[in-house]
């Protein structure tokens, strides 16, 4: 029997048996360490931090070299206007070149001047703060979303132990009934309500088993991982480390506005690279060759090659466009003014939702204290109850009213806790605190 034990313990994967169970904080940080969007937008930033190098390439010297073998198989013909003496002719034809005509040559050339470098380095700089904020922003957002899916599953669990409890009570109950109804104390149709509550009350539990597990997944989810996890604290430890101050505002820190700062910056910044459209270029120049020209094809014969090579420095100076940078340009302009208004909306926006986040919290904080009053007022009134039970003053059915009315205080206190702790990670957010 024991052997048989061990084979089906280890038969399965213990990730299959075993779960882990993590703080708020450690399930916070698995969740930011295993999230794709997040490994995904690291690689952007690298790639946006990468562009200034290709700016500086671009500065280094081009440097080419260039082979020709040829074989002129018909020499070009170039016909005088004029006869050569002894001739009887008008014109003269005569054939230029070699049969061979071998070449190699060494290019080179070095930007000197072009006002696009600077505001190309400013843009790739945008670019890489641009990046980066939203990797910040998918951090807050994931941060929200996997802590509402722990303080979910936190509730779902303790919703899960209350309705054990309920189930053993109802359980009780319908014992003692069967022992009451024995002794003639109560009739079957009691015993049948109490029967009723037990079926009642495990349909609940079965309900709330379901939705524990539905919330375990949707963690799993939230932490990007097959492991089986479980919350390893219960929701008064989280709301008593979890307390809200007023006025801790950080709007300004919120990443919604700093992307319409970011991309008022661009936006700045692509109307002085249209403009430097319309600037001079200067860059210098160098070339080495060698030519050959042989009646065959030997490149080592004496005498066939000839060297040419030169030096300059070109300068590309734009005189009319059709005003195609300036009108450019302009557009940039407007979306600086959308940038100025988006900023504007977000903060009116941020501001009514701080506003309103901390209502929802002073509103939640409200109910939980009344709850929290309720328990103890049903807790006292269940013992003077239990104590007139035993009295025989009050009947079974009204001590068992007495105590569903505190599993119904126990419930809505648990509700209380949940609402208060996911309004605060909201108003964190909206303040730009999360």
């Amino acid at each position: 029997m024991t052997r048989a034990i061990l084979l089906i313990i280890f038969c399965f994967p213990l990730s299959g048996v075993f779960s882990q169970n993590l703080t708020l904080e450690q399930a916070v940080q698995w969740g930011l360490e295993n999230r794709i969007e997040l490994k995904s937008q690291n690689l952007n930033v690298q790639i946006a931090s990468t562009e200034n190098e290709k700016v500086k390439a671009r500065w280094l010297p081009q440097v080419s070299g260039t082979a020709d073998l040829r074989w002129n198989t018909q020499l070009q013909t170039t016909v005088l206007p004029f006869a050569l003496p002894g001739s009887g002719e008008s014109q003269t034809e005569i054939k230029l070149g070699r049969p061979f005509n071998n070449t190699f040559i060494l290019q080179a050339e070095q930007k000197v001047y072009d006002a696009n470098r600077k505001v190309d380095r400013a843009v790739n700089d945008a670019q890489v703060e641009v990046q980066k904020n939203n990797l910040a922003q998918i951090r807050v957002n994931l941060r929200q979303a996997i802590t509402e899916a722990y303080y979910n599953g936190v509730f779902a669990k303790e919703k899960l132990n209350l309705s054990t409890l309920a189930l053993q009570r109802a359980n009780s109950y319908f014992e003692v009934g069967q022992a009451r109804l024995d002794q003639g104390a109560i009739l079957k149709n009691d015993l049948d309500k109490l029967e009723l509550d037990v079926s009642n009350a495990r349909l609940a539990q079965t309900k709330n088993q379901q939705d524990y597990d539905l919330a375990l997944i949707a963690l799993q989810y939230q932490l990007n991982t097959t492991d089986k996890v479980e919350p390893a604290e219960d929701l008064q430890a989280i709301f008593n480390y979890s307390q809200i101050i007023e006025n801790q505002s950080n709007i300004e820190k919120r990443t919604e506005i700093k992307a319409e700062e970011l991309n008022l910056r661009l936006n700045q910044l692509n109307v002085q690279k249209q403009l430097a459209r319309n600037k001079p270029m200067v860059s210098a120049y160098g070339n080495y060759s060698f030519f050959q020209l042989a009646e065959t094809f030997n490149p080592f014969e004496k005498g066939t090659w000839f060297p040419a090579n030169y030096v300059g420095i070109r300068a590309n100076v734009p005189i009319f466009d059709g005003r195609q940078a300036r009108l450019a340009a302009n557009d940039f302009k407007i979306r600086q003014q959308i940038n100025t208004l988006n900023t504007e909306r977000l903060r009116n926006d941020f501001s009514f939702e701080s506003k309103s986040t901390w209502n929802t919290v002073q509103q939640s904080k409200l109910n939980l204290e009344e709850a929290k009053k309720n328990i103890a007022l049903a807790q006292r009134i269940l013992e003077t109850d239990k104590f007139r039970f035993e009295k025989g003053v009050i009947l079974l059915s009204d001590l068992k009213n007495t105590e569903y009315a505190l599993q119904s205080a126990e419930n809505q206190y648990l509700s209380s806790i949940y609402n208060f702790l996911i309004a605060s990670v909201r108003y964190k957010k909206a303040n730009g605190n999360l």
